[in-house]
Order: C-alpha cells, then sequence, then structure tokens
C-alpha cells in the first residue's frame, strides 16, 4: 500500500549549485512544511557525492541520482530538455511508493517563507478541478505582465519544431509536435508556462500527463526548450488549464530574475514561497536574503519555545 503524502517536493540541484545555500533551502522546508504530510526529493545531479554526504542524515528527504536514471548515452548530454525527464523518471519512481496530492516543483535559490503553502494550492486544486498547474503564468510576483516573455517563448518552441532538429532527432520533434497540436486544440497558446522557480501541479493532472504523453516523454531528453515550459506544454495536452499564484496578494512571490518585492513587504503580505533569492550581479545579495529569513525562523522557534 501506498504511504499518503499532501504534498511532495522536488528540487534538482547540479554542479554550480551551493551546498550550504542547498541545505538553508532545505531549512526553510522543514521548518514550515507539515512534518508528516510532506517529502522532499532532492534530484541530484552534482555528479559529485559531496550532497549526498551533506544531506544524509537529514528526515524527510529521499536523494535520487539524477545520472543512474538514465539507461542510454543520454549521460554525456546536457540539455535543458534532459532535466525534465530526470525530473519525469524521479517523479515515477516516488509516485510508485508514495500517493501525494500535490507537487512542488522547486529550484534551490528558492525559499520557503510561511506556512505549508501546499495547503493553498489544494484547496484551489479542489475548488477548480480544471487547473493543474499553479505559479507565476500570466503575471510576475512584482505585478508585471509576463504574456511579451511567454510569446517570445512561443518563438523558440515554434522554432524546434521546423529546425534542423527534425533531421538530427526525428522523435523529439514528432513528440513536440504532438504536444502542440494536443495543447492547443485544448486552447493553449504556444510559450504559456508558468516560471519553474517555484510551481504546483496537481497530481491529476500529473496522471493525465503520463496517460496521455507518458510513453513520448523520453524523446524529449534532446531537447533544448527549458524544462518548466515542457511541464506547461504537457500540462496543456494533458487538458489542464495554469492558473497565476503569484500576484501582490498570492501566497506566492515568484520572479524569473530579481526580488519580487522588497524583504519587509514579503513578510507583510504573508507570502509564503519565494524565488528567486540570488541575485548574478551581486554575490551578496543571496547570502543577506538567506540571513534575513533564517533569523526569522531562528526568532519563531525561540518564542515558540518561550
Amino acid at each position: 500500500m501506498k504511504k499518503p503524502l499532501e504534498c511532495l517536493v522536488i528540487m534538482p540541484v547540479g554542479p554550480r549549485s551551493k551546498i550550504e545555500y542547498v541545505r538553508d533551502t532545505l531549512s526553510s522546508f522543514f521548518h514550515y512544511f507539515d512534518c508528516q504530510g510532506s517529502l522532499l526529493l532532492v534530484l541530484d545531479d552534482t555528479r559529485s557525492e559531496k550532497l549526498r554526504d551533506s544531506l544524509l542524515n537529514y528526515p524527510r528527504t529521499v536523494i535520487v541520482n539524477a545520472q543512474s536514471l538514465l539507461t542510454d548515452g543520454s549521460r554525456n548530454h546536457n540539455t535543458r530538455g534532459l532535466l525534465f525527464v530526470k525530473q519525469i523518471l524521479a517523479l515515477r519512481l516516488l509516485s510508485s511508493e508514495y500517493e501525494w496530492k500535490t507537487l512542488l516543483r522547486l529550484d534551490d535559490d528558492a525559499l520557503i517563507i510561511g506556512p505549508n503553502p501546499h495547503f493553498d494550492a489544494l484547496e484551489i486544486f479542489g475548488r477548480e478541478p480544471d487547473v493543474g498547474m499553479l505559479g507565476a503564468y500570466l503575471r510576475r510576483g512584482d505585478g508585471q505582465d509576463k504574456r511579451p516573455s511567454l510569446r517570445r517563448q512561443g518563438r523558440r518552441l515554434l522554432k524546434r519544431l521546423i529546425s534542423r532538429d527534425i533531421i538530427r532527432y526525428p522523435a523529439m520533434v514528432r513528440t513536440l509536435a504532438m504536444l502542440v497540436i494536443k495543447a492547443k486544440l485544448k486552447g493553449y497558446k504556444l510559450g504559456d508556462m508558468c516560471t519553474g522557480g517555484a510551481l504546483f501541479l496537481s497530481r491529476e493532472a500529473y496522471d493525465c500527463i503520463e496517460t496521455v504523453c507518458g510513453r513520448e516523454i523520453y524523446n524529449l531528453r534532446h531537447s533544448d526548450l527549458a524544462d518548466d515550459l515542457l511541464l506547461a506544454l504537457c500540462n496543456a495536452a494533458a487538458g489542464y488549464k495554469m492558473k497565476d499564484f503569484s500576484d501582490r496578494d498570492d501566497v506566492m512571490a515568484i520572479n524569473w530574475r530579481g526580488l519580487p518585492m522588497p524583504l519587509d513587504e514579503l513578510v507583510r503580505r504573508q507570502k509564503k514561497l519565494l524565488h528567486p533569492v540570488k541575485d548574478p550581479k551581486n554575490q551578496d545579495h543571496e547570502k543577506m536574503v538567506r540571513r534575513y529569513f533564517e533569523k526569522i525562523r531562528r526568532e519563531s522557534v525561540s518564542d515558540a519555545n518561550q
């Protein structure tokens, strides 16, 4: 019998990730997520034993070696499509053991900053069963319109269907075309996606994705399209919609780059999920943001013990 879970969290970790920051993101998960109904899947793509060794004693954590999931020469590839495939294969592995209700896909430069955001997601999925994905869809966490960016992603997707890939990787192009046709018939606009820094997927949408396109998903390992775009495309092909969950008054605060709002405003608005905490132009930025929220976690524990 499968073990029940309210939320399965999957967090890919690559070779350029800082282990100390990965551990801090994990600490935010342990602090804010219900300990009985949640599990964190760390998809270890670091190609090193350091991450596994540093997380050996962590509770409610399953570490899966990403390379071990592959059965062919794809191990030597480094495409964004391959990252998508690794995540799907890891989910299949965990789904054979756990009956989860919602999936949180989380980057390692994201933070949980409020209690049990999956409860809010489950409430929406229960109320709107045609919605399969929640996140920063048409609006960023700072309130800006994402649609110009989505249309650029759509043009990239279209180029992949008419590029030389049709000769090099015909199965991949055939699978992409199949997904696009199925998604378009259900109202999908090319490029529509939720930003992958943090997004929720319903269990019903995942099961339908496996039913509709599970056999063909491995063909996408050669794609250079972003894994969040591929997941959104599969979600739409399976007949599910996306919904914004990262507007000013929602619990998520998700941008692709740059803090969605000042730190004190994130707290005042009672945000629960934040991405990103890093700034490529300022190496000290991530450390400052993490220390700010680590202090809040520490003080909340101190208050609870008094």
